[in-house]
């Protein structure tokens, strides 16, 4: 779907912004090889991942990565960095931090329960499936 995109661009000879020619070398080619293998990979392990935990815990790992990307912009490349955008990073990193921390509360209270209950935390998560339903006759 990029790909006319691409073409317009990179000012490819007749269809391109300039007119100048463009000539393809194999580091080109080779780029966005790798490029489009990546961002293959990347979505099949997002999907694979999205099938394994709930779709709040990935929204906030993928913020994570967000936060993650602009501070190693700015500590590698040495990007500016406006306060709103420090605040924000911020705020998306104690964000996720408040998160686990409640996830782990909640792993720690429902250990408690089954305990107290007498069973162990596999038998209490038997107990949230729901049995099958038996056929009325």
């Amino acid at each position: 779907m990029l790909v006319p995109a691409w073409i317009f661009f990179m000012d490819l000879p007749v269809i391109g912004r300039s007119g100048k020619s463009f000539s393809y070398t194999q580091d080109v080619v080779l780029l966005l090889l790798m490029d489009g293998v990546l961002f293959h990979l990347q979505s099949v392990t997002a999907y694979a991942l999205m099938g394994r935990i709930s779709p709040v815990t990935f929204s906030v790992a993928s913020t994570a990565k967000h936060a993650l990307s602009i501070w190693l912009s700015i500590i590698i490349f040495g990007n500016k960095i406006t306060s709103l955008s420090a605040v924000g990073t911020v705020l998306v990193t104690a964000g996720v931090l408040l998160y686990n921390k409640a996830k782990q509360y909640q792993r720690e209270a429902m250990q408690t329960l089954a305990v107290s209950a007498g069973r162990t935390p596999e038998d209490s998560a038997e107990l949230r499936v729901p049995k099958e339903a038996k056929p009325h006759h």
